[in-house]
């Protein structure tokens, strides 16, 4: 995060045995701020977001510069991990990890100081880990890049209303990566909740042929989204509306993976949804004809190879400053093949009208296709569609 008067680091590294040195920062500073010592606003910890699962051993952290104090202002940021406590005294409020963190959970927090000595004393701490690739992406895939040629044909369709005001990788709803998300202990099965279903939601079944339900891996939750930070937005916690908020589904690599099926057109002509964004390996589709998560549903997809044609359609339609070039956008039809599984696991989220919903909810997404019987009974009402806008008035 760039920010106005940003000097070059001065970076002073020292590693003691894990928790002496944080243990004796805090024991002193408490979070407790001297008079006329600078001061922080609330929830300065930016990145890594707290709760963040990370795959790069080399983070940069960042957080808001604090105001106040007596002439120029350096902070203190320390990171506890498995093993050791880093310390580090820098003059600027960010800071790149000179040397990769192991894997394990980290927590870390900062104080700033003035130049007479006065400190703000630590801010609440955030909590991170670092997974290594093999524990999460399985690298040996890597190595076997997404298709790069097709025969698949796709076409474009106009959407209504204006296009979005983001650059399209830029922006927190439509490229998840963005948010990003965390592994969760949430049962891994579908679940039964109470309250309304509407008929006309995404079927999940459909990303196979034949319509299923495959083996569930792993459970998470997509981080929170807060738009009024930096230029663009910045990635918050886990959102806790709903134990689990992104689905793995197993998978062979190679697999083809289809759209969400759907009853409504937005188009003439067969067609379900549209494609708000895609890169090699990952898409947002929306089930309305707007460039928008904001008034309908919308599902997104993680872990894909997207097919190479339809890739190469979408970003015919993005200027290079990620802005779109017009009105139209690829769009879908149910049974419409938009990829291959990249390994074992694709990751499904889906939202209505912006909102993270609960993926493994069996009345909402699966019936059609799966038996409920078996699901897990959970005692709260998951509306969706006209059933969730009535809740919410």
């Amino acid at each position: 995060m760039l920010k106005s008067g940003v000097s070059s680091l001065a970076v002073i590294m020292t590693l003691v045995a894990f928790g002496l040195l944080v243990a004796a920062f805090l024991a002193v500073n408490s979070g407790v701020s001297m008079s006329g010592a600078p001061t922080f606003d609330p929830n300065p910890l930016l990145a890594p977001a707290n709760g963040a699962i990370l795959t790069d051993p080399s983070p940069t952290f960042d957080w808001l510069e604090a105001t106040g104090g007596t002439g120029s202002v350096t902070y203190t940021l320390v990171i506890t991990g498995p093993t050791a406590t880093q310390s580090v005294t820098a003059t600027a409020s960010t800071y790149e990890v000179a040397n990769p963190l192991s894997s394990g959970s980290y927590t870390w927090s900062v104080q700033a100081v003035d130049s007479t000595g006065a400190a703000s004393g630590f801010v609440a701490p955030s909590a991170f880990s670092i997974q290594a690739a093999a524990q999460v992406y399985l690298p040996y895939l890597e190595k076997s890049a997404c298709p790069v040629s097709s025969v698949a044909v796709y076409e474009l369709i106009p959407f209504s209303g204006s296009p979005t005001d983001r650059p399209d990788s830029q922006h927190g709803d439509l490229n998840l990566a963005l948010r990003g998300y965390n592994l969760t202990t949430a049962p891994k099965q579908l679940v039964n909740y109470s309250g309304g279903a509407d008929s006309n939601a995404p079927r999940l079944a459909g990303l196979f042929n034949p319509n299923s339900l495959s083996a569930i891996p792993n459970v998470y939750r997509v981080n929170g989204w807060d738009w009024g930070c930096g230029a663009q937005g910045c990635a918050t916690g886990p959102i806790t509306d709903w134990d689990v908020t992104l689905l793995g589904l197993q998978t062979t690599q190679g697999q083809p993976i289809y759209i969400p099926e759907r009853g409504p057109d937005i188009y003439g002509g067969g067609y379900k949804a549209l494609v708000l964004y895609a890169e090699e390996r990952r898409i947002t589709l929306s089930y309305i004809r707007e460039d928008t998560v904001a008034h309908g549903y919308a599902v997104h997809l993680e872990n894909l190879c997207v097919d190479p044609n339809l890739l190469a359609l979408y970003r015919s339609q993005i200027k290079s400053d990620g802005f779109r070039v017009g009105n139209q956008l690829p769009a879908l039809r149910n049974d419409q093949s938009l990829g291959t599984a990249l390994g074992s696991e694709i990751r499904v989220a889906v939202r209505d009208r912006g909102a993270f919903m609960d993926p493994r909810s069996c009345k909402d997404w699966w019936a059609k296709d799966v038996a409920c019987s078996q699901g897990v009974v959970i005692d709260k009402e998951h509306p969706t569609g006209p059933f969730r806008e009535e809740l919410s008035h």
